[in-house]
């Protein structure tokens, strides 16, 4: 089955005090997440295609939105161990009617008025994303999901057609609405926090042009500019002239972005608890295309229920040999690329041989290869006894669905040998890799102290294991944007918890040392 059974062939590992470990128990796999559509309306009637109505299409269901609402995709992440892609429209968020200012963003042009949805209940739901966005990332979808013209029609807001862009004027106007609506919520550069890094064109008009001729331009330019980085968009039926990804797990590269081809999982875009029918391995596309009522029951007695379903649909994915659920949209981006970069073989002695000499430099000079994962499988009382990257500890490591989850550190383009055996306990020190953070870097001296560099999104608990017998001495953040709140000590796990804040509603990287 696509690229990983070759790896399925390949591997073979024989591992200590367990007895061999098959080619079939090791596995390079398939990341997995859904992208989740139609964020950040305060009502959910659709108004467009409605005899002469020219309104904007929201959610396709008749009723307020409310902090509740988001609640259930907070559970659902939590429970499934993963950051789930948010993707907001922002316009009934504009507090300030700032919108009047770019006509071609609302049906209203000049005469846009937002008082009808100005309440407290904006800055709730707000406040409430940004105080979890360890389990829902803030990206973005669009302003109104539309572009009106001076007619009064709408069309796509992102292009007029696949190979007609809006002026970039227009475009810019678009950026421009959506930062200053954020700002009204002090999410600005101004108080430390940075342009949403997700973002996912409304009714697939992201122009792809990433070689532009003179006067043209690609919708990745601008984005990236503002710090854009990772984009969905499904690129099929575009000019060939352009060069687009092909096929439904593909992606490529504009002016600094990566755009992902993503799936629809055969859901309905308006209906209410759904999801997709077949699982994460019988779909085409590993990133898959939800909508927030999908999410959602008719009436908040139901919704636990719904809740079960996703969760359950999640844990049925990273029980797939061949797939595992990323924990957040960098994990997801990194590992499609080693999965079609680089190669993976088995050696003799317990060895696995990764050779990432051929990931494209521009992927490397722009920092998006981050953690390689690979997963093992695990018998009853079996676990991961060490592991080793060309002789150093992997970032991080973690057990889920009969599985123990290795996170290899950020590759340099070159070869590596990882050397790891089973056993009955996890004897090496790590970081225990339960939550949605990503870790860069892990270096411990036996008894002095351990240094670790991390990408942190709100408020997270990081767990570090055999590093110590005792509350250490001292841990601190060179980041000022990352607080260390708590430090505990769980002696029955020889483990050290350290409650981490990051400031930055889109994460913040940093280094934290901890003396023994």
């Amino acid at each position: 089955m696509k690229k990983s059974m070759l790896f399925y062939l390949l591997f073979s590992i024989f591992a200590g005090v367990t007895g061999q470990t098959g080619k079939e128990d090791v596995f390079f796999p398939e990341p997995f997440m859904f992208s989740v559509h139609d964020l950040g309306w305060m009502i959910g009637t659709n108004e467009g295609d409605i005899g002469d109505r020219k309104g904007p299409f929201r959610a396709g269901i008749n009723r307020e939105f409310e902090v509740d609402d988001y609640e259930a995709l907070i559970n659902i992440a939590r429970e499934a161990g993963t950051r789930i892609r948010g993707l907001f429209v922002l316009c009934e968020l504009d507090r300030l009617n700032v919108l009047q200012d770019y006509p071609t963003t609302t049906p209203a042009r000049e005469k846009w008025d937002n008082s009808g949805h100005i309440s407290k209940k904006q800055l709730d739901i707000i406040q409430y994303v940004i105080n979890n966005s360890n389990y829902l990332e803030f990206g973005l979808h669009g302003v109104c999901h539309g572009y009106w013209t001076e007619d009064g029609k709408m069309h796509p807001e992102w292009c007029r057609k696949k190979d007609e862009p809006w002026p970039i004027e227009s475009v810019q106007d678009h950026i421009s609405g959506m930062k200053h609506i954020l700002a009204q919520y002090g999410l600005s550069a101004d108080n430390g926090h940075s342009f949403p890094e997700s973002f996912d064109a409304g009714n697939n008009s992201y122009y792809w042009n990433p070689s532009p001729g003179k006067g043209e331009y690609s919708l990745g330019e601008p984005l990236s500019r503002e710090g854009c980085r990772y984009v969905s968009n499904d690129l099929n039926g575009y000019p060939a002239k352009f060069n687009p990804p092909a096929g439904p797990n593909e992606a490529g590269f504009d002016n600094g972005i990566m755009v992902m081809c993503k799936g629809g999982g055969g859901v309905s875009w308006y209906k209410y608890a759904s999801w997709p029918e077949e699982p994460a391995d019988k779909q085409d596309c590993n990133m898959i295309r939800l909508h927030f009522p999908n999410f959602l029951a008719q009436d908040k007695f139901l919704q636990d229920d719904v809740n079960n379903q996703f969760v359950a649909y999640y844990r049925n994915a990273q029980a797939i040999p061949e797939r595992y659920v990323a924990k957040n949209t960098e994990q997801f981006y990194s590992q499609w690329l080693y999965r079609k970069y680089a190669k993976v073989d088995f050696r003799d002695n317990n060895e696995i041989v990764i050779d990432n000499s051929d990931m494209p430099d521009v992927y490397l000079e722009n920092g998006f290869t981050g953690n390689l994962v690979l997963k093992v499988r695990l018998k009853p009382e079996e676990h991961i006894e060490s592991a080793e990257l060309n002789g150093q500890a992997i970032a991080g490591y973690y057990e889920d669905q009969g599985y123990g989850f290795l996170y290899l550190p950020p590759l340099e383009k070159k070869q590596y040998t990882l050397k790891f055996r089973k056993g009955a306990n996890t004897r090496m020190p790590h970081i225990y890799n339960d939550e949605t953070f990503n870790v860069y870097e892990f270096n411990h001296k036996e008894g002095e102290g351990t240094e670790m560099k991390v990408r942190l999104y709100g408020a997270q608990k990081i767990k570090l294991r055999n590093v110590t017998n005792r509350l250490p001495r001292q841990v601190n953040s060179v980041s000022d944007n990352i607080k260390i709140e708590n430090i505990r000590f769980n002696k029955d796990r020889s483990e050290v918890q350290l409650m981490l804040k990051a400031h930055n509603f889109q994460g913040e990287t940093g280094v934290i040392s901890i003396i023994y």
